[in-house]
């Protein structure tokens, strides 16, 4: 039977780390605390918890407006209750459409597309389609804004992604206009070269995360630079730099333009620099150099 549902997908990022640090027994009771507080928070915003695939949960709401209450509300209980102890983090996808029920799961493009942006996801982040932004009230469209727009496997045409600004920070920034985050050409190689040192992302390393946090993969000594501050992925043959940072991220392209990034992301090309928390001038030698390689 064919229903209009809003599916979503929440996923926990960092458990295969969790299990590595801290042993099987300790990581698994941490992942089932953390997918029982994500059933509490969709049964409490009117959902339907479908199943759990792994760390993963996946739901079904009747209309987008309780999706997005939920996702907000999931990761905002997430980062303050069992993922902030565990130290792991939560991404989250949703969108509505028609889907297919049989025996109690749901399935069809609708299905396939949730999971698809819950992928595309970074930690801490929610992500859903145009569509879905438009069956949403005004009140929570003002919540939300425009990343790209990308090609998705399965599906005719780009797919708009739009971002839920869920962490109050989040509602400052200002969203980019469009010739800034969309690149056309591939990149599938980038090089991130700071205080002498090279690290890449490819195919083989998809991401790197830049931070003054240890265990971050360039690790940073600037005063204005956030434990986690930015990462820089591939992704759908795009090299992407995302600011998940206090102070935000200062990005100054080929052509001399800089550009502050807030919570935010932006496709990469040529050769930038990147200031942490501060302008690239006034960063010396803490500044960062990307270069995008064809």
């Amino acid at each position: 039977m064919e229903h209009q549902r809003a599916i979503l997908f929440a996923d926990i990022a960092g458990s295969t780390g969790l299990y590595e640090q801290s042993g099987d027994t300790v990581a698994l009771q941490a992942v089932v605390n953390c997918l029982d507080c994500l059933k509490a928070v969709t049964v409490a915003h009117g959902g339907q918890v479908i199943k759990t695939i792994g760390d993963e949960l996946m739901a079904a709401f009747d209309s987008a407006t309780q999706a997005i209450l939920a996702a907000n509300a999931m990761q905002s209980t997430f980062e303050k209750t069992v993922g902030g102890k565990a130290g792991i983090r939560l991404r989250i996808g949703f969108h509505l459409g028609s889907v297919i029920e049989t025996d109690g799961d749901y399935f069809g493009d609708t299905v396939n597309l949730a999971s698809r942006l819950t992928t595309l996801a970074s930690p801490d982040q929610i992500l859903t389609s145009r569509e879905t932004y438009e069956a949403l009230p005004s009140y929570l469209q003002a919540t939300c804004r425009k990343l790209y727009s990308t090609a998705v496997k399965g599906r005719k045409g780009k797919v708009t992604i739009i971002e839920a600004l869920w962490q109050q920070d989040q509602g400052q920034t200002t969203i980019l206009p469009d010739h800034f985050t969309v690149d056309e050409a591939p990149s599938r190689d980038a090089r991130i070269s700071y205080q002498g040192k090279v690290w890449k992302v490819d195919e083989r390393h998809p991401e790197a995360t830049i931070g003054r946090d240890a265990k971050s993969t360039v690790v940073v000594t600037a005063a204005t630079a956030s434990r986690h501050h930015a990462s820089v992925m591939l992704r759908q043959e795009k090299i992407i730099i995302a600011d998940q940072s206090s102070n935000g991220t200062f990005v100054r392209l080929q052509n001399g333009q800089e550009l502050l990034l807030r919570r935010e992301e932006l496709v990469l090309a040529g050769r930038v620099r990147v200031g942490l928390g501060a302008a690239v001038d006034a960063s010396g030698d803490q500044q960062v150099l990307i270069e995008v390689e064809r």
